[in-house]
C-alpha cells in the first residue's frame, strides 16, 4: 500500500513538472504573410493587421507584405477600407515562423455612391457649371447693385470734402479775411448809380429777359460726377 502511494506521488510530480517545463518553453511566433484583393489577386499596401487582446499590430507594406510576433492561440484581425473584416486564429502548435496568404473580400455596403450626369459632351457640363448659383449668390447680387458704377458716381457726388479740400478751404477763408480788413462794406442800396441802371433797365423791358434760364438748364444735375459732365459734353459735339 505505501509502494502504491509512493508511485502515485512520483508520478503527479512528474506530471507537474511536466506542466511547468512546458509553460516555460511558451515562446513567440513570427507571423507574416501577405494581404490581397480576393478576386484580383492584387497586394493591399497599408492593410491593418491586429491583435485586439494584446493591444498592439501592424501595417502592410507596398507590396501587402506584413510581420508580427504574435503567441501560439492569438487571434489576429484583418481589416481594409472597403474590404470585410477577416479573422485568423494562430495554431497553439506551430512553429517559430508561420507565414500564410490573406485574401480579403470586398464588402459592397462599403462602396462609395457614383454619381452619373446627363451631359453628353464636355462643352455643356462647362455651361451647367458657369450657369451654377452658389450658395452666397443673393450676397454677391447685393455687392454688385451697391458698388455699381451709378451708385458709387452719386455717392462720389455728394461726398463731402476731404481733410486736404478743408484745410485749402479755411485757408482761403483766412486770407479773404486779411483782404477785406479795413475796407468800408458798402451798401448797394444807396449806391445812386445801381439804382439809375436799375430804373434803365425797367424802362428798356431787360427785366423780361429770360435767356438765363438756358444757362441753368445746361448745368449739370447734383447725381452726375465731372467726368461723365465732360463724357456728354463730347457726345454733344
Amino acid at each position: 500500500m505505501k509502494r502504491n502511494l509512493t508511485y502515485l506521488f512520483i508520478f503527479i510530480c512528474l506530471i507537474i513538472s511536466n506542466l511547468a517545463h512546458s509553460q516555460g518553453e511558451i515562446k513567440y511566433v513570427t507571423f507574416s504573410g501577405v494581404v490581397i484583393d480576393g478576386q484580383t489577386k492584387e497586394p493591399l499596401p497599408g492593410a491593418y493587421i491586429t491583435i485586439p487582446q494584446a493591444g498592439r499590430g501592424t501595417l502592410s507594406n507596398a507590396r501587402g507584405y506584413f510581420g508580427i510576433a504574435v503567441f501560439p492561440g492569438d487571434t489576429v484581425v484583418f481589416s481594409y477600407i472597403g474590404f470585410k473584416k477577416q479573422f485568423h486564429v494562430i495554431p497553439k502548435k506551430t512553429d517559430v515562423d508561420y507565414s500564410v496568404f490573406v485574401e480579403l473580400q470586398v464588402d459592397s455596403k462599403m462602396l462609395k455612391e457614383v454619381k452619373v450626369y446627363p451631359f453628353s459632351t464636355e462643352e455643356e457640363f462647362k455651361q451647367a457649371l458657369v450657369d451654377m448659383k452658389l450658395p452666397d449668390e443673393r450676397e454677391r447680387q447685393i455687392l454688385r447693385e451697391t458698388y455699381s458704377t451709378e451708385n458709387v458716381a452719386k455717392m462720389a457726388s455728394v461726398h463731402g470734402m476731404n481733410s486736404y479740400d478743408n484745410y485749402k478751404y479755411g485757408q482761403n477763408q483766412f486770407l479773404q479775411q486779411i483782404q477785406n480788413r479795413g475796407s468800408v462794406t458798402t451798401n448797394p442800396l444807396l449806391n445812386p448809380f445801381s439804382w439809375a441802371n436799375f430804373v434803365k433797365s425797367i424802362k428798356s423791358g431787360a427785366w423780361k429777359d429770360k435767356s438765363w434760364k438756358a444757362g441753368a438748364e445746361a448745368a449739370p444735375s447734383d447725381n452726375v460726377t465731372r467726368d461723365q459732365y465732360f463724357r456728354d459734353m463730347k457726345k454733344g459735339n
